[in-house]
């Protein structure tokens, strides 16, 4: 700060003196007050952030480390439009604002990220989730909106050099964060089953660092301790499809977004430059400009970077603090205001013409006028002077000169401060009354006139007329008001040809096709009943992966054996429970135990005797088909009900 200071003294000091020599130019007391600074800026960006520890964010988490946050290769470009007063008797110091914009780029990078947390998968079983990634890069995209009030300085050496410079706060209206990263996860698996006793096993969270040696784990270090020369890729792309929540380089489903600070902040902007002036009226600026901006954003409480495969939230979304600072050159031009008045100029002249036939609803949009200057605009309609209207124009440069009728407008003058501004003359039309759309209902039934025919694409809550044929025969003309959806209902028409249908709004007409309304036929007979397919109570019960739960697909066939066996109170049956190949002999006889008491627990539930059951399991014996393929295996995970004898 002591620097810029120094540097504005500096300049202040040879202000002065070259204002003692003898001046051939407009001095900088002579110039006008108000002057129009814009300027197109360019450099670089730098950014240092503060994030918060979402650890925590991550339950029961162990062996978590969430990464740390840089940024690098930043650059940025944009401009600011500032309007400034100078005021005092020698006008060096004035103050000025406006809008200033910038366009920042960069990489924001998180290293080392890595988490292991409990979580829960799609069937309810609680395991611990690993989710891995490295070296994330986001390249950003910030768009920076802000407004300046600054104090200014300027002194006009010579003919053509000068001095100026800004410094002072910067209001932050936005910063908004565009991203799109090269994120990829790995995401793992840890289950720890506990036996329940009954041959089952529950899910719990292990929360030591390491695994137990019992555990299932879904990693890439354990299919590679086990499989040296396996393809762990398929491996985890089979688990996936099982329903486990794994996948290795998952990228995330949408790798762009936008995350904005929740708190704008006041900085501090510094822009000097050397004048060039072509005139007293224009000046070239070239110098630099730097720019510190903090920010505060209120992280998300329970953020996570990423938990499920496809999902992701942006690395900024962790940020509490950034500290932002751009610098570089600026180059622009400044205007000092003032001078003769200009005369008025119409640029150019926008129409709209009425919206229905007769209707005086059309406009007449002049372009190109000094903004709140005072106006009459004159005008002739079909050659007939019409009253002149009086206005303000508004901040844009346009006079609206609306409630006009359709007609050939001509001799449109505006008149500002005595100085006039024509232009040519403009022919409003009314609209092309046209049917765009016709829709009919047919009569309920022989000699019952409930018939109806719509027609549509007419002006909107307008009278309507409408006339037409019966049969050949003239009819009544049918009266309404258009809906707001540009239709009209003829209802209560019986069957026959309605012909030479003419639709009348004001004085525009259309013709609509003609249409024949027809009695319904007989209806149909009815269809014949749905005979059901009895369930064969022998179809396999399928089972999914080392499970023994029942799928709900398997519930008809339990019920016709529910069924059947409450019919039949000396029926007896016998489940036999299966697996595929994969694991022991002894835990798979134990899993096909389990999987056909599963079916009796579920008879009994329904009043099925028990002691009317039999269960055997028979493990990875006996399968139904080739358990070289998942097609078969998925076959030999059954149980099957089978009647006998007692």
């Amino acid at each position: 700060m002591k620097r810029i200071l120094l540097f504005i003294a500096g300049f202040a000091a040879l202000s002065a003196t070259a204002q003692d020599q003898k001046h051939t130019y407009a001095r900088d007391s002579s110039l006008s007050r108000w002057v129009i600074d814009v300027n197109f800026l360019g450099g670089g960006v730098t950014q240092t952030f503060t994030a918060a520890n979402t650890a925590g964010n991550y339950l029961n988490s162990v062996n978590t480390n969430t990464g740390k946050l840089g940024f690098d290769n930043g650059a940025a470009f944009g401009g600011d439009a500032q309007l400034g007063f100078f005021f005092g008797h020698n006008r060096h110091w004035g103050i000025g604002t406006g809008v200033l914009y910038l366009r920042e780029m960069g990489n924001t990078t998180l290293d080392n990220f890595h988490v292991e947390y409990q979580s829960t998968d799609a069937n309810g079983n609680i395991f611990r989730q690993l989710v891995t990634g490295n070296n994330i890069n986001e390249k950003m995209t910030i768009d920076n909106f802000n407004i300046p009030l600054v104090l200014k300085y300027k002194a006009r050496f010579s003919k053509h050099w000068g001095f100026a410079a800004d410094a002072g706060a910067l209001f932050n209206l936005q910063m908004k964060n565009g991203y799109n990263t090269n994120a990829a996860f790995d995401y793992e698996a840890i289950y720890k089953l506990n036996p329940n006793g009954d041959g089952t096993s529950t899910a719990v969270y292990d929360n030591s660092p390491v695994p137990a040696d019992g555990d299932f784990l879904i990693t890439k270090a354990q299919y590679i301790k086990n499989n040296q020369n396996g393809d762990v890729n398929a491996y985890f792309v089979q688990k996936q499809a099982e329903g486990y929540n794994v996948a290795l380089g998952r990228k995330p489903n949408s790798t762009s977004g936008s995350s904005s600070y929740a708190t704008g902040s006041v900085g501090f902007i510094f822009q000097p430059s050397v004048n060039y002036f072509f005139s007293d009226h224009v000046a070239l600026n070239l110098g630099g400009y730097y720019i510190f901006q903090p920010f505060t954003n209120n992280a998300n409480s329970n953020y996570q970077l990423t938990s499920y495969n496809g999902d992701y939230s942006s690395v900024t979304n962790s940020v509490t603090k950034a500290n932002n600072q751009s610098y570089g050159v600026n180059v622009g031009l400044r205007f000092f205001l003032g001078g003769k008045h200009t005369p008025p100029v119409i640029t150019s002249v926008d129409q709209s013409n009425p919206s229905a036939c007769g209707a005086c609803d059309g406009s007449l949009v002049l372009h190109g006028l000094m903004p709140g200057e005072n106006v009459a605009v004159n005008y002739n309609k079909n050659g007939n002077a019409q009253p002149a209207t009086a206005t303000t124009v508004d901040g844009n440069g346009v006079v609206r000169l609306g409630g006009l009728c359709a007609g050939n407008y001509t001799d449109i003058v505006a008149t500002v401060r005595r100085k006039r501004a024509m232009t040519a003359a403009v022919t409003l039309s009314d609209p092309v009354l046209a049917v765009s759309n016709q829709n009919s209902s047919n009569p309920s039934a022989n000699g019952t006139c409930d018939g109806s025919i719509t027609l549509s694409g007419l002006f909107a809550n307008k009278q309507v007329t409408v006339s037409y044929n019966l049969n050949g025969v003239a009819q009544s003309p049918y009266g309404s008001m258009v809906d707001n959806n540009g239709s009209v209902t003829m209802s209560g028409l019986c069957a026959g040809t309605y012909s030479n249908i003419m639709v009348s709004v004001s004085n525009c007409t259309a013709k609509a096709n003609d249409i024949t309304l027809t009695a319904p036929p007989p209806p149909p007979p009815p269809a014949p009943p749905v005979v059901e397919e009895k369930v064969d109570i022998s179809t396999p019960l399928l089972f999914n992966f080392n499970k023994a739960t029942l799928h709900t697909s398997s519930y008809p066939t339990l019920d016709e054996a529910s069924k059947e066996m409450d019919e039949h109170r000396d029926m007896y049956i016998r489940v036999d429970g299966y697996t595929d190949a994969i694991g022991s002999q002894k835990y798979n006889q134990k899993l096909s135990v389990r999987r056909a008491i599963a079916v009796k627990t579920y008879l009994k539930k329904k009043g099925v005797d028990p002691k009317h059951i039999k269960v055997v399991g028979h493990g990875k014996k006996e399968p139904a088909a080739s358990n070289k393929t998942e097609e078969g295996r998925a076959k030999n995970r059954r149980a099957v009900m089978t009647p006998i004898d007692k």
